[in-house]
């Protein structure tokens, strides 16, 4: 996620330069067709190039609200398991014996990290394969990229790491261990009615919350949409210079250096527009997924490593992991 004051131009001109290149080159056919002998005056009506314009900002206005949705649910998510995470390390703490506390609350963490591993897995339908979101994710990185499952988990259950990590699906069988833990508390009268109802709350909340995360993850922005977006997008940026030339073209008459260069000018208003267009489905199909680890995701690391720190500190512990800080203004 980008916390930063705001893009500077340059980087969004040059994440989204790719479309700048395809206008240019478009923008030069439609003038080349028509001042070509033979078939001079080409063009296409400028009322179907308003009309496309204005069903394409429709489609794509659809598109990108909806891809906001996406993401503003994903963030709630991680909010609510914030807050549930604190109620955790809190009953934990206050109502179990210290080995106990400890166990519970590094069981939650290695959940945690089980969860981010999972939602940060590639998935076919996700943009970051994409050449110009690989060049931008140059400027930082994502812990999960350096780090392995095992790895992880190691530092939190090292008894259970290796098997875990064999598993298809280590997160849910977390959450099980940790029910069965929960279960044993109340059967060894290790904790009161009361607070067993309330762990058991907080175990239901942490599985609706993997399951609002596993819905978004792996259900992608509806396909048929999301291709007629960019489609139209395309169409529109590609019929575009062919309904402009003529109009620059009529300057023509002005005469003086204007008149001699309007045609030229079809270029620079074509590529301003087109790639208006265009970087706003760029932006919109970079956003679809927020946990992939795109510029704009959710930043589930950062999120998960806080929780992770104001936990440990809860068990009275002084070695902490470092926060992770945003790099070049990216919050990860």
């Amino acid at each position: 996620m980008y916390v930063g004051r705001s893009y500077r131009l340059i980087e969004f001109a040059l994440w989204s330069r790719r479309s700048v290149i395809y206008m240019v080159a478009v923008s030069l056919l439609a003038i080349g067709l028509f001042i070509m002998p033979g078939i001079a005056g080409f063009s296409v009506p400028w009322p179907v190039v308003v009309v496309l314009g204005t069903t394409v900002s429709l489609v794509a206005g659809f598109k990108n609200s909806q891809v906001f949705t996406r993401s503003n649910e994903a963030l709630q998510a991680f909010s609510q398991l914030s807050a549930s995470s604190r109620m955790w390390a809190g009953l934990c703490k206050d109502f179990t014996d210290a080995a106990t506390a400890r166990q519970l609350i590094y069981g939650h963490l290695a959940w945690l990290t089980a969860l981010r591993y999972a939602l940060r897995r590639p998935m076919p339908w996700e943009s970051m394969g994409r050449k110009a979101n690989i060049e931008y994710r140059r400027r930082y990185h994502i812990q999960e990229d350096t780090t392995s499952l095992d790895q992880e988990l190691r530092g939190l259950v090292p008894n259970e790491a290796q098997q875990l990590s064999s598993m298809t699906e280590p997160a849910i069988a977390l959450l099980d261990m940790q029910l069965a833990q929960v279960n044993g508390l109340l059967k060894g009268a290790a904790v009161p009615t009361q607070v067993y109802s309330e762990l058991l709350k907080l175990m239901r909340d942490f599985h609706d919350q993997q399951a609002r995360c596993d819905r978004i993850k792996n259900s992608p922005y509806p396909r048929q949409y999301a291709i007629v977006s960019s489609m139209f997008v395309m169409i529109f940026c590609t019929l575009l210079p062919f309904g402009v030339v003529p109009v620059f073209a009529e300057m023509s008459h002005l005469g003086g250096v204007l008149g001699s260069i309007a045609i030229w000018l079809t270029i620079p208003f074509s590529t301003l527009l087109g790639w208006v267009y265009m970087s706003l489905d760029q932006v919109g199909e970079s956003s679809a997924n927020p946990f992939e680890g795109g510029a704009n995701d959710v930043p589930i690391s950062q999120i998960c490593r806080d929780i992770e720190i104001e936990m440990r500190t809860a068990l009275g512990e002084t070695v902490l992991p470092t926060p992770l800080l945003p790099v070049n203004g990216i919050a990860t």
